[in-house]
Parts: structure tokens; C-alpha cells; sequence
């Protein structure tokens, strides 16, 4: 259910994806404006998330999800009668109100679930259930958008059968917690005296700039980048957009195997090297047959880093505190995904896709090489104010 939860969630994101530029001339904007639509449904992710977290603390784990899965997909279902540039942005921000619920109430579950190294291993099946769901999403939405730009809007509706299916979740009892702030305050003093606080505040930090990498300057700016140089079509798009989705699922089900052999700092500066890697082979793709490659490299990198920073936000809080501290770090995933897109369309505007592409390269590969000298600054200055 968790997973399913999850998977739903991302086709907020990927369904959209490879419609961008018939979105664009369906609804007469400019290309350089249509980000602004992937990132209204991210946008409440940004303002909400960390209250869903604390419903979820508060309230209980089902009453929260099945909240979610129906604003979900009411108002993801309302786009396809959506005409208009900002009639379709408005359903699409109320959309994410639901997408944050659904999409991080899932990995707090798993994280209720399972401890230890099984936690890890779970969330890597739980990120391949995910990004299958995505790696669907994008052919489907491309095929069905070959008979009309609103047509795929209608694969919400597969949010109806799965919130009955939520209903059979036990009702669990109304926990006494404190207000918002202050939950949130004794939350951070739990952070503080098992001194995970660095931590905590790298894995956001680090989900923030992958996130904007990944989902702005790769899945906004690569759709425009084959359309305009390749001229592909919409169901084009799809096909090659899933590389991406392809490397991640091969290293989700890795994680627990390639987590047993190596360190996780290991693995972490790893995913950052391979994220960097793939989208330079993207930017000098010089036809589109290298594209995929690029993207599957990618895709990899991103699949080994979200497990351990997904179970890193469900652990470090401890069950007590798991809602808000997973919910958090949706908020800085939903920001990412609310300034990529425009940043991503902005950018293959204005400099070109390459150049763009080239950018998120230099970004993950400095990533790759600065992050462990600042993680051991962060810790000691952190053990020197302790």
C-alpha cells in the first residue's frame, strides 16, 4: 500500500513531463513559461508538508493518506477540462496539496515497518515501485497524448480504487503531541542531543541540489532539448525520458547488496560522480540515440543517493518525531521541484539545452568532490559547540 501510495504520487511529476511543449502551444504560452505548470504541483509541498508530517504524527497514518489520495486525484483529474494557462495551474497546485501527502506518508510507513539495514533495503524497493510508476508514466502520457495534449490527465483517476483499498488500514488512535512549533521544537532538541543535526541538515541540503538538478535541469530542460535539436515527438520523448527512470530502478534494487559493500559515505559520493557523469554524456549527445545513455547513467546516481536520504530522514528522528522529519525533507524535495522547473526552462531558453545540461554536470561532479570535506568540517564544528 505504501508503495503504491508512493507511485501514484509520482505521476504528478512524470505524466506532465513529456506534454511540456504541446502544453505550451495548446494553451498559446511561450516554452520558457511552461515550467510553471510542472511546478505548481510541487508548490504546496513547499508551504504544507511539514503540517502533513505533523498530522501524521498527531492523527495517525491512514486518516492522512486517504486525505491526500482524494484531493490527489479530484483536482489531478480536473486538468483534463482545464483550457486555460492558469485554470490548469490552479488544479495543479491544489493537486500537490495531495502529492505531498501520498508521496511522504508513503516512506513514513516504511519506515514504521522496518529497522535497521532492512530499512534501507525497503526503501530501495520502495524507490523502484516509485520510479517504475515514473518510468510508465512518461510512455503512457506520451502515447495517450498522441490523441490530445489533455488526454492524460484521465490516468489520475487511478487514484479512486487505491484510496478504497487505504480504507482497510487500521485506524490508529489520536496520539497526544504537542503543538506544531512545539513538536517541532523538541523534534530539533532530539536532532541536537543525539547529534544528528548535521546530518540531517546535509541530507536536505543535498536532496535540494539533486532534486533541482535532476527534475529541473534534467526532466524540464530534456524534453525541450530533443524536441528542439532532434525535432522528436511526444511519444519520442517518453521512450528516452525513461532511461532515466531505468538507471534508477537498477540501482534501487541494488541498494541493499551495494549498502552491505561499501560505506554509505561511499556510496553517497559515488551517486554524485554518476549523476554528473550522465548528464555531461546528455550534453554532448551528438545525436539522440546518446541521450538515453546519459540519462540511464544519471538515473543511476539519483537511485543510489534518495534511498539513503530517505531512510536517513525516517531514522534520525526516531518513531516519535518519523512524520515530521520525512515530511520536512518532502518540503526542500517540493521546493527543488517548485525552482527547477522554471530554472530549467528559463535556462534552455535563454542559454541553450546544452549549456544547461552542462551546468547540472559541473554541479553534481563538484558535488562529488566537495562534500566529504564539508560533512567533516560541519561534524567538527558541530562536536567543538557540543
Amino acid at each position: 500500500m505504501a508503495i503504491a501510495a508512493g507511485a501514484l504520487g509520482t505521476l504528478g511529476f512524470s505524466v506532465t513531463s513529456p506534454l511540456l511543449p504541446d502544453l505550451a502551444d495548446a494553451l498559446g504560452v511561450s516554452r520558457a513559461s511552461i515550467g510553471v505548470v510542472q511546478a505548481a504541483v510541487s508548490l504546496p509541498g513547499v508551504l504544507l508538508s511539514i503540517l502533513i508530517g505533523y498530522f501524521a504524527d498527531r492523527f495517525g497514518r491512514r486518516r492522512v493518506v486517504l486525505t491526500s489520495l482524494i484531493i490527489f486525484t479530484t483536482f489531478g483529474l480536473a486538468g483534463f477540462w482545464a483550457r486555460s494557462f492558469w485554470g490548469l495551474t490552479a488544479v495543479r497546485f491544489i493537486q500537490g496539496a495531495g502529492t505531498s501527502g501520498i508521496l511522504g506518508l508513503g516512506i513514513v510507513l516504511v519506515g514504521d515497518l522496518f529497522e535497521g539495514p532492512a530499512r534501507t533495503r525497503a526503501m530501495g524497493f520502495n524507490l523502484s515501485g516509485t520510479t517504475l510508476a515514473n518510468l510508465m508514466g512518461p510512455i503512457v502520457s506520451g502515447i495517450v497524448g498522441q490523441g490530445g495534449v489533455f488526454r492524460p490527465f484521465l490516468l489520475f483517476a487511478l487514484g479512486y480504487p487505491l484510496a478504497l483499498w487505504v480504507t482497510r488500514m487500521p485506524i490508529e488512535p489520536t496520539r497526544v503531541v504537542e503543538s506544531p512549533l512545539s513538536h517541532a521544537d523538541e523534534a530539533l532538541t532530539s536532532l541536537r542531543r543525539g547529534r544528528h543535526l548535521v546530518d540531517y541538515v546535509g541530507i536536505l541540503v543535498a536532496t535540494v541540489g539533486v532534486t533541482v538538478v535532476m527534475h529541473g535541469l534534467g526532466f524540464t530542460t530534456v524534453p525541450l532539448f530533443l524536441d528542439g535539436e532532434f525535432g522528436i515527438g511526444s511519444s519520442g520523448r517518453g521512450l528516452v525520458i525513461a532511461a532515466f527512470q531505468v538507471g534508477v530502478v537498477f540501482a534501487a534494487i541494488q541498494i541493499g547488496r551495494l549498502r552491505a559493500r561499501h560505506r554509505g559515505s561511499r556510496l553517497v559520493g559515488i551517486s554524485f560522480a554518476l549523476m554528473g557523469l550522465g548528464m555531461a554524456v546528455t550534453a554532448i549527445a551528438p545525436q539522440w540515440g546518446v541521450v538515453p545513455v546519459g540519462l540511464a547513467i544519471a538515473g543511476f546516481g539519483f537511485g543510489l543517493f534518495v534511498p539513503q536520504a530517505q531512510d536517513r530522514a525516517a531514522t534520525l528522528g526516531g518513531p516519535i518525531y518519523r512524520g515530521l522529519t520525512v515530511l520536512t525533507w518532502v518540503t526542500f524535495v517540493r521546493f527543488a521541484q517548485v525552482i527547477g522547473p522554471p530554472s530549467g526552462s528559463w535556462s534552455a531558453e535563454s542559454l541553450g539545452p546544452r549549456i544547461t545540461l552542462g551546468v547540472a554536470a559541473l554541479v553534481m561532479i563538484l558535488a562529488a568532490v566537495t562534500w566529504k570535506p564539508i560533512r567533516r568540517f560541519a561534524k567538527r564544528h558541530q562536536t567543538i559547540t557540543a
